[in-house]
């Protein structure tokens, strides 16, 4: 009795979440080397600039070209990362009240916010489902053009070409919220903040057979990356740069997936 117990608690665990993941953190080449130079870990600094931005976290601040930062007497401060790893503030869930606030789509295949819309909807058959970071930090890695191109949508392009938009390629975007792309011109969009363990929590609420993630390095924690692993993931960028060109080139090799 207690092994067929053990058993099905085993196989809630496997369905718990995609059977395929992939994570790709975007990052440069750049950056990279200087990390690999000083034989410091993956993190990236950057120089201040004459007026930060400030997006409060808690007691720190946020700027999209500056990072994390704290403001000491008025001289800003720049926070380590393992820092705020295991000390820094927390984005809490979304409470049931929020929830009850975003506007639910009954077209959405896939909102974790909206439980109304998922019970609805009837699920499209997705072989591939790409989750694409919008958040701010992205905008120092993959940034808009004057025409308002960016690598992600090339990508998705490509994707569009072999798997359909939205229909054998299920295309959703995140930041601290995760909702279906309505359109390619809004996956280079570069606002907002994101909480890699928000992004674990939508993993276990997917039921996608395959997943592909793309963030930045700036999501490359020690808890993130184990839990991939212990799904037994994919993850590229941790160790050799991927930039966002390197990763449109990637799209056609990723189009075999959908097929």
């Amino acid at each position: 009795m207690i092994r067929l117990i053990a058993l099905f608690l085993i196989s809630l665990n496997v369905m718990a979440a995609p059977r395929d993941i992939e994570v790709w953190f975007v990052s440069n080449s750049k950056v990279s080397l200087l990390n690999d130079l000083l034989n410091r870990p993956q993190y990236i600094y950057r120089a201040p600039t004459a007026a930060l931005e400030c997006q409060e976290m808690g007691d720190y601040c946020f700027d999209p070209q500056f990072g994390l930062y704290k403001k000491e007497n008025g001289i800003e401060e720049t926070v380590e990362t393992k820092k705020i790893e295991t000390e820094g503030p927390s984005i809490p869930a979304g409470k049931s009240v929020e929830r009850e606030l975003i506007d639910c789509d009954p077209k959405n295949y896939f909102d974790i916010f909206c439980g109304k819309a998922r019970k609805e909807a009837a699920p499209q058959v997705s072989k591939l489902d790409l989750w694409i970071d919008t958040s701010s930090s992205m905008r120092e890695f993959d940034f808009s053009d004057a025409s308002g191109g960016c690598h992600r949508k090339s990508l998705v392009r490509v994707l569009d070409d072999a798997c359909g938009f939205n229909q054998k390629v299920n295309v959703m975007m995140f930041d601290t919220t995760i909702k279906q792309a309505g359109s390619m011109d809004s996956l280079c969009l570069n606002q907002g903040l994101n909480d890699y363990k928000r992004l674990m929590d939508w993993i276990e609420r997917s039921d996608a057979k395959k997943l592909v993630i793309i963030t930045d390095i700036y999501e490359f924690h020690k808890e993130f990356s184990d839990y991939i692993e212990s799904k037994h993931g994919k993850l590229r960028g941790d160790k050799e740069p991927l930039t966002a060109k390197q990763m449109v080139e990637l799209a056609d090799s990723l189009a075999k997936s959908c097929k």
